[in-house]
C-alpha cells in the first residue's frame, strides 16, 4: 500500500519541486500542495544603520538579511514566524547561547521557538523568556558577504565582526 501511495503521489507531481527561490534543506520526498501566497517582507526598519530596508531571507539555515528576501506567507501561529512555502513552514528559532546575541535559524516543520509577536505592520518582539526579557533588537553581523541576524538580548557582540543593531518589522500588505 505504501508503495502504491508513493507511486501515486509521484505521478502528480506531489513531490518536493525545486523551487525557483532558494530555501533551506527540504527533506528528500516531502509532500508539497501548490499554494501561492504571497505577503509582505520583514524589514530591518532602524533609520540610518548598514542594514535599514533589507529584507529576512530563508534561504540557508541561519537568518540573513538580503536586498530581496521572503515574501511568501507569513505564519505567526502560536508564538511563531513561519516561512510558509508549498503546505510547509520554515520556521525561525532563537538558539540557546551564554552571549547576548543569539543566533537566529530557520528549521523545516520545527516550531521550537513560541515567543515572537509580530503581525503585519507591526515591529518584531522576541517575549521574554526565563534567560531574557522581552526584547524587539536584533544585531545583524557582516559574515561571509551576508548579514547574518541574531536575536540581540544585551550588548555583547562577536569579536572582530562588523555588526549593527536593529529592529525587524512585518511590512504592511
Amino acid at each position: 500500500m505504501r508503495n502504491v501511495l508513493a507511486t501515486t503521489i509521484a505521478a502528480l507531481g506531489l513531490l518536493a519541486p525545486a523551487f525557483s527561490s532558494p530555501t533551506p534543506p527540504v527533506p528528500p520526498g516531502t509532500i508539497f500542495c501548490e499554494i501561492a501566497r504571497i505577503g509582505p517582507p520583514i524589514v530591518a526598519s532602524t533609520p540610518g544603520t548598514a542594514v535599514t530596508g533589507l529584507q529576512l531571507a530563508v534561504d540557508t539555515t541561519a537568518a540573513t538579511l538580503e536586498s530581496t528576501g521572503f515574501t511568501g506567507g507569513w505564519d505567526f501561529t502560536n508564538g511563531g514566524i513561519g516561512a510558509f512555502d508549498g503546505c510547509h513552514d520554515f520556521w525561525l528559532n532563537i538558539g540557546a547561547s551564554s552571549k547576548s546575541y543569539k543566533p537566529l535559524s530557520w528549521a523545516f516543520d520545527n516550531q521550537i521557538t513560541t515567543n515572537w509577536v509580530a503581525a503585519p505592520g507591526s515591529k518584531v518582539t522576541a517575549n521574554a523568556t526565563s534567560t531574557y526579557a522581552a526584547t524587539s533588537k536584533f544585531l545583524a553581523c557582516k559574515e561571509s558577504g551576508k548579514w547574518r541576524l541574531y536575536l540581540q538580548t544585551g550588548t555583547d557582540k562577536p569579536a572582530g565582526e562588523t555588526c549593527t543593531t536593529t529592529e525587524l518589522t512585518v511590512k504592511s500588505s
